[in-house]
């Protein structure tokens, strides 16, 4: 007993030790994350050694380092070889490193900032020799949209580096540009920017000196009302320019604008050398002041407000801003001098401007001015409007409504009588109930259009002088559309005249004249003997608001007639047609073209048929016309024709027309045409005449990336479908748009309609690119909000205080600061701009 006691004590001993000793195993840890170490953001100095690796560890949650197993991938812009990073290319490089382990995934981005190269002591340039590559030039001067390309690179010329650009232009001069900034111009010094350039074909540039901005006006202009361009020939030569720095401002740069130039759209390889900038003394100022803001001519309705000076401006390129000083001489049509002009008559007016700089050199611009009353349709939308024929009582276009007994004691009473040989619809009436509307007489069923402004004339006398309301709306409620309350109507035929502009939607409305109780009420005889309602003839603010194709489907709608339908959704036009009809012309798809007289056109297009047949084109006042109308014979394959066209003498606008009813070989199916181009034989610059020819396309709207975002834009049913896959940084990257020639003065009403298909705020603005991106919105832009479970209408209102031109009507689906911003799909119905003349 006592020896198994010592050794039971024994024992307890030595496992009391073991542990006191901790020997015990340790559980093994499992792996469940890994982190990375040492992918912090890092700024490097130009061609910098850099390898993306070094310092880069892994380690997981159990200590085991798994650096060895890092890989990492980049953008295709990003060069990396053997681990080293290629710090030649300068600018922002995004790096992703990742590791996998017994599928545990760790990721992490690494944002790598290769600064521009250091300009060398006693150059304003970086890299002013391009040897090291295209640094210093490919950095955020870069602006590439509105359709443009632009690959930069150096080549080698006989040991020479130059720098070169291959250009495919947008619509816009700026798109695409290279440029430089942060050059270290000084205030009060003038300087002298030389280079030399040649072209693979001869293209005008447009060179820009002054500072990029984040925000709107987006551009600070260090010569402004300078413009210089330069015509690049195909042989290397040397160009240069001057200009006066009147800012201290050590921000801005200089730019090669290679984009549109009015017409002037040329695609060129570039090549650019000995790029420097020198300080120099001003040429001798021989250049007079540029006025900005007036037109050779203006017309301007009756009643309207004109002030000469309003929206215009001149400016010097050495004194700078000298609108104080221009000077206005006004001549009415008897060339005799006024002090004003009197837009209460119609007239014309001279006006001529002149302004002087201080070294004597005098601008003169002479502007004529047309005082013009509206114009308005030969239609008018009120029915039997003479009463010279008896009332329509089935569907009644005149109507009597008038309060009852129940309502009003006494009621109004009201006897009737139409006299279609006198032409007039008498009412005598006694008592007005209760209010003017107690009797009403009105004509319903006129479809007045938004946007649209109307003159409604009436032609009315009352046996005693007396007041009548006239208002037009529909429903009840009542939804008003116009009212003029309190008009007087004297004893002899009196005329009356409103002019109203539809800011409610489309609709059908009712033309009500309300002849019950009123201060002025009387009773009587009141006798109407004309009543006219017509449209305002104005020119449509936006071309295209409610998205055709830019085409006109027309075929015979008599006798045995076909029929034909339209579908784009093979992104062509194509027309399935069941029969010919009475003759070619039977069936027609048309667009009025604007054409040169005695000129040599090139038209071309893609077609094919289902079944095999011929087609006509026909383009009257050109050799394609009479019995030299074209004649296609398209099979099932897709061919390409190509004919020269050659005007007439005195021609200037013609319809094209594909005529696809009885021709010498029809045969019934779908035609299909793509492709169509019409343009001025063998000129490389040459503008496109025919809108939307490949069937997609959005007539007179434009989608621009803007260099970041990403996305495309089609043409729906009716619709721009704007696919937005990428947000740039800036709210208008990207946007939508399309110009505007000008806005006169007045209130107007903007209105988009859309669908989403995401929540997200969008902006709306418009700008004046000519006046460095100036908002003419009172708040600058405005934003909303859209949802993607209905469609939205949006409507804004401003005013435009001066005349203003080229106005750019901008929708932003970029990047919103502080609101919701998205990617998605965005189908646009209609944008509406109008004046409200109400």
């Amino acid at each position: 007993m006592k020896k198994r006691f010592i050794f039971t004590v024994l024992m307890l001993l030595a496992v009391f030790t073991l542990v006191a000793c901790g020997e015990t195993e340790t559980p093994e840890v499992t792996l469940s994350a890994i982190t990375f170490s040492g992918v912090d953001n890092v700024t490097l100095d130009f061609d910098a050694d850099f390898n993306v690796l070094d310092g880069v560890t892994a380690t997981g949650n159990n200590d085991v380092d798994y650096s060895d197993l890092i890989t990492y991938s980049h953008v295709a812009t990003t060069i990396i070889t053997d681990d080293v990073l290629d710090t030649t290319v300068t600018g922002q490089h995004a790096i992703k490193y990742e590791v996998e382990v017994d599928g545990i995934l760790a990721q992490v981005f690494r944002m790598v900032t290769v600064s521009e190269p250091a300009a060398v002591e006693g150059q304003m340039l970086v890299n002013a020799d391009f040897s090291q590559g295209t640094a210093g030039w490919d950095g955020s001067a870069v602006y590439i949209a509105d359709g443009a390309e632009m690959t930069l690179s150096t080549e080698d010329f006989d040991g020479n580096l130059a720098f070169k650009a291959e250009v495919v232009v947008g619509a816009n001069v700026w798109t695409p540009r290279f440029g430089q900034m942060n050059v270290p111009f000084e205030d009060g010094k003038t300087y002298e920017i030389s280079f030399k350039a040649k072209s693979s074909a001869e293209k005008i540039i447009n060179l820009q000196v002054g500072e990029i901005l984040a925000g709107a006006p987006y551009w600070n202009d260090f010569k402004p009302g300078l413009t210089i361009t330069k015509t690049i020939t195909t042989e290397w030569a040397t160009y240069s320019y001057k200009f006066t720095m009147n800012q201290d401002n050590q921000a801005g740069g200089i730019l090669f604008e290679m984009g549109t130039i009015g017409s002037n759209a040329v695609n060129a390889t570039l090549w650019f050398d000995d790029i420097t900038i020198t300080e120099t003394t001003p040429d001798l100022d021989e250049t007079a002041p540029a006025f900005t803001g007036l037109a050779a001519s203006k017309s301007i309705l009756v009643g309207a407000d004109f002030v000469p000076m309003a929206g215009v401006t001149a400016f010097d390129i050495v004194d700078g801003d000298v609108t104080e000083d221009v000077v206005v001489e006004i001549k009415d049509s008897m060339d005799a001098v006024v002090q004003s002009v009197d837009t209460s008559v119609e007239g014309t007016y001279t006006l001529t401007y002149t302004v002087s700089d201080v070294a004597g050199n005098e601008a003169e611009f002479v502007v004529t001015l047309e005082i013009v009353g509206m114009q308005f349709s030969d239609t008018n939308l009120i029915v039997n409007p003479s009463f010279e024929a008896d009332l329509n009582v089935e569907t009644p276009e005149w109507a009597l409504w008038q309060q009852d007994g129940y309502w009003a004691t006494p009621a109004p009473v009201v006897v009737t009588e139409l006299d279609t040989t006198a032409g007039t619809y008498s009412l005598d009436i006694t008592g007005g109930g209760d209010a003017a509307w107690a009797v009403q007489f009105s004509q319903d069923g006129i479809e007045l259009v938004e946007g649209n402004t109307y003159r409604l004339t009436v032609m009315v006398q009352a046996e005693v002088a007396r007041k009548i309301n006239v208002a037009v709306g529909y429903g009840d409620p009542w939804v008003q559309y116009a009212r003029f309350d309190g008009q007087d109507v004297a004893t002899d035929e009196t005329t009356l005249e409103f002019l109203f502009t539809v800011s409610q939607a489309t609709h059908e409305v009712k033309v009500v004249f309300e002849l019950g109780s009123q201060d002025g009420f009387a009773d009587g005889l009141v006798t109407f003997s004309e009543v006219k309602l017509q449209e305002a003839l104005l020119d449509d603010i936006i071309m295209n608001g409610q998205f055709n194709t830019g085409w006109e489907l027309w075929f015979q709608d008599w006798g045995d007639a076909p029929t034909v339908t339209l579908d784009r959704t093979n992104g062509s036009f194509d027309l399935a047609i069941d029969k010919g009809g009475d003759a070619f012309w039977a069936v027609q798809f048309n667009q009025l073209v604007d054409l040169e007289a005695a000129t040599t056109y090139t038209l071309s297009f893609d077609a094919s048929a289902t079944v095999a047949r011929n087609i006509n084109i026909e383009l009257l006042g050109t050799s394609l016309e009479g019995d030299s109308k074209g004649s296609f014979d398209l099979t099932t394959g897709v061919q390409t024709f190509t004919v020269d066209i050659t005007t007439t003498d005195a021609l200037t606008a013609a319809k094209l027309s594909f005529e696809m009813g009885a021709t010498g070989s029809f045969a019934a199916g779908t035609v299909s045409l793509d492709n169509i181009s019409l343009k001025v034989k063998d000129d490389a610059e040459a503008e496109e005449l025919i809108i939307n020819g490949d069937a997609t396309s959005v007539p007179y709207f434009m989608y621009d990336n803007a260099g970041e975002g990403a996305g495309t834009m089609v043409l729906g049913e009716n619709s721009a479908v704007i696919d937005v896959t990428t947000l740039g940084s800036q709210p208008y990257t990207p946007h939508f748009y399309q110009m505007i020639e000008g806005l006169t003065p007045g209130d107007y009403v903007l209105k988009i309609v859309l669908d989403s298909t995401v929540d997200r705020d969008l902006r709306v603005n418009m700008v004046l690119p000519d006046s460095g991106y100036a908002s003419i919105l009172a708040d600058g832009s405005v934003d909303f909000g859209v949802v993607s479970t209905e469609t939205n209408v949006v409507y804004v209102t401003f005013t435009v205080t001066n005349e203003v031109t080229n106005v750019k009507l901008e929708l932003d689906f970029g990047t919103l600061t502080d609101l919701t911003s998205a990617v998605g799909v965005f189908t646009i119905y209609e944008v509406l701009v109008y004046q409200d003349l109400n």
